[in-house]
């Protein structure tokens, strides 16, 4: 399959499911050069207002402690009268789900979308800032997961296939051979592992559309050039700090209509995708879709008889949805990501 194919008809497929082993051997290679710090525990050491280090659990943010009872055990009271319960990404719990908002911009852990899920350490970019992460290596495997090593996912890529080349001089674009491997499709194993995390508008491997709807994507973990400013929701359209990438089609996840895409707001989604008396208060009157109403097209759910939208078509791959207003928390062991409630394992 040609490594040069256009941007429009990676937004054209959806997850593949039972790809076969592209019968290409594990190099090994590690795009951090190292192995995450496996210590558990909060970053700084200590557990936040009793919080318990790699406690289960998920963001939670469901305005108030029921009938001013007390805080659920591992939980943190929030000043708004809120609760959350750090969320853990194979027993470590980092600045995403540390239920603080590190980078001082008002927005808690899932909400800020700097934040990739629970795995990363850094809600001020989307560089995860994960101990090693930081090594320069064209060999990437999942990048939302809690190690950038290949050989537990199953997921590889090397940059040097992508003629983008998002890591240029680094990663200058060679193609496939002479011990660069670019498997297309990825194994089964690769789409199991890391599918379910990957955030929507995203491949297994960090090229992101940025900003969402914009046909252009650009790869998380840019090193900024010419002294820019770190790559971040905010930065995405500067190719100083997020430089352009081509997703692998192969391990793309889309972000549908009625989805959240990484770097947007719960606020996008629009009021149509929720069925009457589940929209959130800014719908007003609009929530929902009246039976016999064509609301449009509609990218991540099939049509229904009375014209409605069920609420799992804001998650299509069947998971709870949340973030919005009058969504219910997420189950103790997820993670609120894009709209979704996500297990980090």
């Amino acid at each position: 399959m040609s490594y040069t194919r256009p941007l429009a008809f990676a937004l054209s497929l959806l997850w593949l499911t039972g790809c076969g082993d592209d019968g290409a051997g594990d190099d090994g290679g590690r795009t951090d050069g190292a192995v995450r710090d496996a210590a558990p525990g909060i970053l700084d050491g200590s557990a936040p207002d009793g919080a318990t280090p790699g406690m289960d659990g998920a963001v939670r943010m469901d305005g108030a402690v029921p009938d001013g009872g007390p805080v659920p055990d591992g939980s943190i009271a929030l000043p708004d009268g809120g609760v959350c319960t750090p969320s853990p990404c194979a027993g470590t719990v980092w600045a995403c789900g540390n239920c603080m908002d590190d980078d001082g911009d008002g927005l808690l852990d899932a909400q800020d979308p700097d934040c990739t899920g629970a795995c990363d350490n850094n809600e001020a970019g989307y560089a995860l800032m994960i101990p090693g992460s930081d090594t320069p290596n064209c060999t990437l495997d999942c990048y939302y997961d809690d190690d950038q090593g290949s050989g537990n996912d199953r997921c590889l890529w090397n940059s040097s296939c992508d003629p983008l080349a998002p890591e240029d001089p680094i990663c200058p674009f060679t193609g496939p051979g002479g011990g660069v491997m670019c498997p297309d499709p990825q194994r089964a194993e690769c789409l199991t592992n890391c599918a379910p995390i990957t955030p929507n508008g995203c491949d297994c491997f960090g090229c992101c559309e940025l900003p969402a709807g914009s046909g252009s994507y650009v790869f998380l973990g840019s090193r900024p050039t010419n002294g820019a400013p770190p790559c971040s929701a905010a930065t995405a359209t500067n190719p100083d700090s997020c430089h352009a990438c081509t997703p692998v089609t192969a391990c793309f996840n889309p972000c549908g209509r009625c989805e959240v895409c990484l770097g947007g707001s719960p606020e996008d989604v629009p009021c149509d995708c929720f069925e009457p008396g589940t929209a959130p208060p800014r719908c007003g009157t609009d929530a929902g879709v009246p039976p016999g109403v064509d609301a449009g097209p509609r990218l991540d759910a099939g049509p229904l008889p009375d014209g409605g939208t069920p609420p799992s078509s804001r998650c299509p791959s069947g998971g709870q949805p949340c973030g919005q207003p009058t969504d219910p928390v997420c189950p103790a062991a997820e993670y609120c990501q894009t709209g979704c409630c996500v297990t980090f394992g």
